[in-house]
């Protein structure tokens, strides 16, 4: 599976290569992503400029055969660099923060961590696709251990 969102990921940035990339916008932005462990989620956030806040709905699959229903809350600082190559054609914005994300299923489980993201805009399209790592505690009745999961998608910014 994370060779499958490494792969989107890339096909991705090629498919938006002709489009030059945009300085980070502020607003509200609404979209979708897709994960690993199996995850699905509704994601909204508003970027301040330097910080952004954003939360989540969906679905995930922390276990063999059980779903749970997600709902993330997130909030990160964008640094104040860039990633880029030598000729500027793909500009990625990295930030990090912490996520709190509560899953309801078999049990009820509490993750709680960080989370990695690395964004790009698109300049003619009021897009950001974005890549997060997300490395996060999780906590239920008798279980206590060390997860992460792995995000892709797109906001639309208003």
């Amino acid at each position: 599976m994370k060779k499958y969102l490494f792969v989107l990921l890339i096909i991705l940035l090629i498919s938006t290569s002709g489009v030059t990339a945009s300085e980070m916008r502020k607003g509200i932005s609404v979209g979708a992503a897709i994960g690993a462990p199996f995850t699905f989620v509704i994601v909204g956030d508003y970027n301040f400029g330097s910080a952004s806040v954003g939360g989540s709905l969906g679905f995930s699959q922390l276990l063999p055969n059980a779903g749970f229903f997600d709902i993330g809350l997130e909030g990160a600082f964008n640094l104040p660099f860039t990633l880029s190559d030598e000729s500027q054609a793909i500009v990625i914005y990295p930030s990090v923060g912490g996520r709190l994300d509560l899953e309801f299923g078999l049990a009820t489980v509490v993750s709680i961590g960080g989370v990695i993201t690395l964004n790009y805009l698109l300049d003619t399209y009021p897009i950001r696709i974005f890549a997060k790592a997300i490395p996060n505690f999780q906590i239920a009745t008798g279980l206590f251990r060390l997860g992460m999961r792995g995000e892709i998608g797109a906001l639309w910014t208003f």
